[in-house]
């Protein structure tokens, strides 16, 4: 029982420290797979926990706590809950490509209310940081002045993000990395610059209002 209690303290302490990171600095652990195999193996302890001391009403407590926030996720709409299924398993994730020693991109969808995103994803050991993400509200803004739609998903690009069947690195120099879209017939060329991170070119093409 200690044992078992030993472990839910470790890894409750590494997913707390995980969260914190990535909210504060968007650094996770290295791959998309290893936050979710760390929620899960903490929540399967939890559980384990609850069990071998259902005696105990603290128990009882942090079984309440959990219930709880799966009814309040559900609640406004169960957006929360879509957010959270499609972030904590392989749902989410579109594609996963390396793109060098240093980076990979991802074209991943956690939201019912958006269309999926790209995010580049620098790659620092044990850890990674996110350092780009382009949504489709970037590139529908990239040559408009003005967007005549609120949320992303309302938006019909021709080419959308997540139709994408491959992630190919163009260029990369020490200001700039470029990343094609690799659709199978015209595809996207999107520039991005690493220093502030924003999005400055789209098939070799600046954008008229920088």
């Amino acid at each position: 029982m200690k044992i078992v209690f030993y472990i839910f303290l470790i890894l409750s302490i590494l997913l707390l420290a995980d969260c914190l990171a990535y909210y504060n600095y968007e650094i996770s652990l290295a791959g998309y797979y290893s936050d979710v195999i760390l929620f899960w193996l903490w929540l399967a302890t939890s559980l384990a926990v609850i069990v071998l001391f259902w005696r105990k009403i603290l128990a009882k407590v942090f079984l309440g706590i959990i219930v709880l926030a799966l009814i309040l996720s559900i609640l406004p709409m169960a957006l929360p809950f879509y957010t959270f299924m499609l972030s904590m398993t392989s749902a989410g994730l579109k594609i996963d490509k390396e793109l060098s020693d240093g980076y990979r991109a991802r074209i991943v969808g956690y939201s019912v209310m958006a269309h999926p995103w790209l995010a580049v994803i620098e790659k620092k050991g044990l850890l990674e940081k996110k350092v780009i993400e382009c949504t489709e509200m970037q590139l529908e803004a990239f040559n408009k002045d003005r967007i005549d739609v609120k949320y992303d998903a309302q938006l019909r690009p021709e080419l959308r993000i997540s139709e994408a069947k491959d992630l190919l690195l163009e260029k990369e120099t020490d200001s700039t990395i470029s990343i094609v879209l690799f659709y199978g017939g015209p595809n996207k060329t999107l520039t991005f610059n690493k220093i502030n991170n924003r999005l400055i070119k789209i098939n070799g093409k600046k954008s008229i209002n920088k």
